[in-house]
């Protein structure tokens, strides 16, 4: 960590900024969340097995859980990635533009993500409201709650853009380190 980031507390660029704190708490709040998914999955999956190895019988059940945790699952770790700027990206072209453009395309794409996210997630909210009446056969849990993860996911991910966008436009900061991967340490 450069010494830019480092000496200033409470600023923008700064691990303890508030842009950086409220980044940190989606991935550890999105980060558990996708654990605690895939570990009730892994539990349902293992408790199924075990019944019908044990008593030869089925759980029926157990069918429906994947149907409503592996959604949340998904955009969980997407959020997650996203908030640690660890996500995929292609830079190659973009790393060998100047400082100044270099950043100017941050923000655009950045701003260009908020926007596109926001109306995923609003429009999200209408595929709920549809999906609210259909109900799994066996549990009868609404399918909703499997749509409720993209509504919710792609708000984190709105955030998570808007929050780049404050952490980019700190002019003392280079593009370098405002867009900079913000990973957790190694122990």
């Amino acid at each position: 960590m450069s010494d830019v980031i480092a000496g200033r507390h409470g600023e923008p660029g700064h691990p303890g900024s508030p842009p950086l704190r409220l980044k940190a708490a989606i991935h550890h709040l999105f980060k558990w969340l996708g654990i605690l998914s895939l570990l009730v999955m892994f539990a349902t999956l293992l408790a199924a097995v075990f019944v019908r190895y044990v008593w030869e019988t089925n759980l029926d059940w157990t069918s429906e859980v994947p149907n409503i945790l592996f959604p949340w699952l998904t955009m969980c770790a997407i959020v997650a990635t996203a908030a640690k700027n660890e996500h995929i990206g292609i830079e190659a072209v973009v790393e060998r533009l100047p400082q100044p453009l270099r950043r100017v395309i941050g923000l655009a794409t950045n701003l260009l993500a908020v926007v596109a996210f926001a109306l995923i997630a609003w429009h999200g909210l209408d595929v709920v409201a549809i999906a609210g009446g259909q109900r799994l056969p066996i549990t009868g849990i609404a399918m909703s709650w499997s749509y409720w993860s993209v509504v919710v996911g792609f708000t984190g991910l709105a955030l998570v853009s808007l929050l780049n966008v404050l952490i980019a436009l700190d002019r003392r900061l280079t593009v370098t380190e405002s867009l900079a991967t913000h990973g957790e340490k190694a122990s």
